[in-house]
Parts: structure tokens; sequence; C-alpha cells
């Protein structure tokens, strides 16, 4: 009897973070991961069966009252309940996760597996893919694929992308576990030797999968070792990598860095000119960021959903933007829902993935959760993870 209560959640456990952190192209259905979405309707009954109670969880009830209440209440001519449904069942997916990562004994050595085994995963479909592209066959679990760009594929994600900032995340997670794990600073001479082959998967596939934003995120993951002696190490290897990268996708470093010195500018235009994939991103945040306000009842409690996407539209006309502009982060909460939903969540999401004494869960956090609208499995599987790091730091501290 003690072993099944142990394994069922644990089992449940594994299917929310493996769920959570993929999007293989035959989960996915009119752009939505539809395996992760029919896997959400099914959480709440962990909650009807666990009805136990988490310090920081009142934040993300609030929030949800909160978005169920405003828009009727406020914005009744602009209502769409799937929408609030669908936030609501992302919510409850992390507060089923917790529950069953309180009752699985998942240890730090089954964890520390587990991403490893995702970051092997993502490295080897994206290999196949490549053998697909290298000998003209139809390329395996492809999804948001240009022909004129061959090389620039999704692996496990629904985009290139997507896998640009997933496959990071793992890292960065597993290393920071290995580290709570031996209660020491990973080593780079000894640890990067143990570790080689999780190495070359992960900078396979961040600098062969085509994506710009990979070249964002390596040197993010390797400021975990800006320390000491290790600041001359990590100069030569990103000298190395970049022209590695120069050398395999110039194109794609040159559309990089014109969009940082772009971004910089703060110019919308500018932007948009450099890349128009990457813009899509910045820009709606710069815009709806400018447009939020607290002198107003509606900056409290919000213009309706989809108003940001009006707004946008309008703002991308003006810009001359090929495509329609979507998006806005958490400044698209804010503008929807209002400052209270808005603050409520942003709290919350700091909790529990901000750690003490590690600054890179908040920049993890700013890029992967703050610059995400809330229906997003990118925002979910980071806080879920920054969490599982920050709770095993915790239980290892108590040992």
């Amino acid at each position: 009897m003690v072993l099944k209560k142990i394994t069922f959640p644990r089992f449940i456990l594994y299917v929310i973070i493996l769920a959570m952190a993929t999007c293989p192209a035959f989960a996915i259905k009119d752009d939505r991961p539809a395996l992760l979405d029919t896997l959400m309707m099914f959480f709440p009954l962990i909650l009807l069966f666990n009805l136990s109670y988490y310090k920081y969880e009142a934040l993300l009830a609030l929030f949800i009252i909160t978005i169920f209440l405003f828009p009727p209440l406020f914005n009744s001519e602009n209502l769409r309940w799937s929408t609030i449904f669908y936030s609501s069942l992302y919510c409850m997916a992390f507060m089923s996760y917790r529950r069953v990562f309180n009752k699985s004994g998942f240890t730090i050595e089954q964890y520390c597996r587990l991403l490893k085994l995702i970051i092997y995963a993502y490295f080897v479909v994206l290999l196949i893919q490549q053998f697909c592209v290298l000998v003209g066959l139809p390329v395996f679990l492809i999804n948001a694929y240009n022909p004129t760009n061959p090389w620039k594929l999704n692996s496990l994600a629904m985009e290139p992308s997507h896998t640009a900032r997933f496959v990071p995340l793992l890292m960065y997670s597993y290393i920071t576990i290995k580290e709570i794990g031996v209660k020491k600073k990973y080593n780079l001479k000894s640890d990067f030797n143990k570790d080689k082959y999780i190495w070359i998967a992960f900078f396979w596939t961040m600098i062969t999968m085509g994506s710009g934003t990979a070249f964002l995120f390596i040197p993010i993951v390797l400021l975990k070792f800006l320390r000491g002696r290790n600041i001359v190490y990590m100069a030569l290897l990103a000298i190395l990598l970049f022209f590695i990268a120069y050398q395999i996708l110039p194109d794609t470093i040159k559309r990089t860095n014109d969009t940082f010195f772009a971004t910089l500018t703060l110019e919308e235009n500018k932007i948009i000119e450099a890349d128009g994939s990457a813009a899509y991103r910045i820009v709606p945040m710069m815009i709806v960021a400018k447009n939020v306000e607290l002198t107003k009842l509606k900056g409290w409690f919000g213009h309706g959903i989809d108003s940001s996407e009006q707004l946008l539209t309008e703002t991308g006309r003006l810009l001359a933007a090929p495509d329609k502009l979507v998006g806005g982060g958490m400044f698209q909460l804010w503008y929807e829902y209002g400052f209270i939903s808005f603050v409520l969540f942003v709290v919350f999401s700091a909790l529990m993935c901000w750690r003490k004494g590690d600054w890179l869960s908040v920049v993890f956090w700013f890029f992967l959760v703050f610059m995400y609208g809330i229906n997003n499995q990118m925002v979910w599987i980071t806080i879920i993870l920054l969490y599982t790091n920050k709770r095993f730091a915790k239980l290892q501290l108590k040992q």
C-alpha cells in the first residue's frame, strides 16, 4: 500500500513535467498543445481528492477569483469564458503538481535523471530531423517549418524558438540540482568531464537548431559559472561558440545582433526592421506597457479580454508590421484584467521561482514568465522547474 501511494503520485508528476516541457508535432492542434490541454482537464480531480492548503497558494486562488469576477463585472462586452477557464486550468495544474510532489517521494537523483532524459530527447529528435533534411526525407515530427530555411527545426517543441527556451531552462535546472545535491558549486573541470555527453547534447541542440533565440540563452546558462578563474574560461568559450555559430548560421547571428542593438533604442520600427520574428515578442510588450495605467478604473480592473490584441492591431498598422502583432507579456495581463490580477500573479510567480543566492532564477523568470502571457506552457514549465529547484534546495538545508 505504501508503494502504491508513492508510485502513482510520482507517475502523475512525470506526466505533468513531460507534458509541460515538450510539445511534439503529433500533440499539436490549431497551434495549441492539444495533448497538454486534454491532460489539464483531469488535473482538477487531484485537487478534489487533496484539499490541503499550501503557503502562498492563496495568491493564486485570489488571482483565479479576480479573472472570473472582473471581466463580467467591468467588461461584459468582451467576455469569453473559455479563455478564463483555460487560464484557471493552468493554475490548477500547478496546484496539482505541488500536491503530487509532496506525496511522490520524488528524489534529487530522479529529478536529475528526468532532466537529462528530456534534454537528450530534444537532442535525438533534432538529430533525426537534421538527417531527414540532409537526405531529403519527410522531416520527422516537424512543425512551424519553412522550406526556405530548412535547418531551422523545432525538435520536440512547437517551434524552434520554443526549443531555444526549453532546453536552456532544463540545462540550468540540471546544473542547479546537481549543485544542490552535493552542496557545492558546479566545477567546470571535474563536473564537465562527468557530464560531457549532456553538454554535447545541449550545445549541439542550441547551436544547430537555427534559432537566433538560442544565442541569447547560451550565455545566460554560462553565466552560472561566471566566478573567479572561470571568467577567463567563459570568455574563451564564448568567443569559440560565437565563431562556430557564425560559421554555421551567419544570417541568424547577424539578426540576433541587430535585434539586440535595435531593442536598446526602444524604437518599435527599428526592432521590426532588424528581425520581424523577434520583434513580434519584444514590440507588443513595449506597446502594451506604454498603455497600462493606475489613474483610471480600467487600469485597476482591465479593458477586457482581447483588448490588448485590438490595441496591438491598430499600432501594428501604424508601424507597417507585415504580420498581426499579438502578446504583451505580463503587461497584457494588466491591460486586460487589471492591476490587481497582475500584481497577484507576478508576486505569486516570483515567490515560486526566485531562489535566494541564485540571481539566474530571476533572469529565467523574467525571460520565460514575465515576458509571456499566462496561457502558455512556457510560463508554467518555468514556474514548475524553478519551484522544484527551490523546494529541493530547502529540503537539503534541513538535512
